[in-house]
C-alpha cells in the first residue's frame, strides 16, 4: 500500500490516477506553436512600433508615442488605463532588447512546451507577465517600463521548479544560474527593472509548483481519476494567482502613486 494524506491507497489507484492526471516535464519533443506564437507577436508589434515611431535603434531606444501610450507607469495605471499592466509586456526599447528576449523566450520555451502543452506554458506567461508588472510598480513606478523580460523570467522560474519537482531531477539546464546573473545585472545597471524581473519570476515559480506539485497530492490524484472535471484544478489555481496579483496591482499598489495633477 502506498501512504496518502488520509488512510492508505493501493498502488494500482495511484498509477490510474496518475496516468489520468497529466504529468508535467520537461525534455520531451513537440511541437512550439505557443512558444513561436509569441515570439511573432512581440517581433510584429516591435515593427509595427517601427513603423509608427520611426524609432529603430538597436539598442536603448526613444521612449516614443507608443511606450507613451501602452508602456508601464504607476499614476497612469491608477487612472485607470490597467491595460498598461499586459502592453507593456510586448513593447520593447531597440533591437538588441527585443532579440535578447526572444532568444531566451525561444530556449526556455524548447524547455517547457513540449513537456506541459501550449495551453500550460500560455498560463504560465500570462501569470508571470502581470506578475512582473506587479513587481515593476512595486520597485519602478515612476519609469516607463516595457519589455517581456518579466514573463520571461516566469518561464525561467517554472524550469528551475520543475527540475526539482519532475523525473528530471538530474537535468541541469543551467537556467537557475541564468536567473541568478541576471538579477545581479539588474541590481548593478541603472534602467533594468529589478521589479520587473522578480516578480515575473516568482510568480513563474508559483504557477509551476501548484502545476508540478499537484501530483504530489495523493487525494487529488485519486480524485481526479474519479471525476474528469478536478483535472483542471491545478490550472484553475494558477489562474487565480494571476486574478489576485492582477487585483494587488490595481487595487493595492498603483494607487499609491496617484497623481491628478500630472
Amino acid at each position: 500500500m502506498v501512504s496518502a494524506a488520509v488512510g492508505f491507497q493501493c498502488p494500482e489507484c495511484v498509477r490510474e490516477g496518475q496516468r489520468r492526471t497529466r504529468q508535467p516535464a520537461i525534455g520531451a519533443r513537440a511541437p512550439m506553436v505557443v512558444t513561436h506564437s509569441l515570439i511573432a507577436i512581440n517581433v510584429v508589434i516591435w515593427f509595427i512600433t517601427a513603423a509608427v515611431t520611426g524609432d529603430v535603434s538597436l539598442w536603448g531606444g526613444q521612449i516614443t508615442s507608443v511606450h507613451l501610450d501602452y508602456a508601464l507607469l504607476g499614476r497612469f495605471v491608477a487612472d485607470g488605463e490597467t491595460y498598461r499592466l499586459v502592453t507593456s509586456g510586448f513593447l520593447h526599447y531597440g533591437l538588441l532588447h527585443l532579440g535578447m528576449n526572444m532568444f531566451v523566450l525561444w530556449w526556455l520555451g524548447r524547455l517547457l512546451e513540449p513537456g506541459i502543452g501550449g495551453a500550460r506554458l500560455l498560463l504560465i506567461y500570462a501569470v508571470a507577465l502581470v506578475g512582473g508588472s506587479l513587481g515593476a510598480l512595486l520597485l519602478d513606478p515612476n519609469s516607463l517600463t516595457a519589455g517581456a523580460s518579466g514573463a520571461v523570467f516566469g518561464l525561467g522560474g517554472a524550469v528551475v521548479v520543475a527540475e526539482r519537482a519532475s523525473r528530471f531531477r538530474g537535468q541541469n539546464t543551467g537556467v537557475l544560474g541564468f536567473l541568478v546573473i541576471n538579477i545581479v545585472i539588474s541590481l548593478a545597471i541603472p534602467g533594468i527593472s529589478l521589479g520587473g524581473h522578480l516578480g515575473g519570476a516568482l510568480l513563474g515559480a508559483l504557477a509551476a509548483g501548484v502545476l508540478w506539485g499537484s501530483r504530489r497530492w495523493p487525494v487529488y490524484v485519486r480524485l481526479a481519476g474519479e471525476a474528469a472535471p478536478l483535472r483542471l484544478l491545478p490550472e484553475l489555481v494558477v489562474a487565480g494567482l494571476g486574478a489576485g496579483t492582477v487585483w494587488l496591482a490595481l487595487n493595492v499598489v498603483a494607487p499609491r502613486w496617484y497623481d491628478p495633477f500630472f
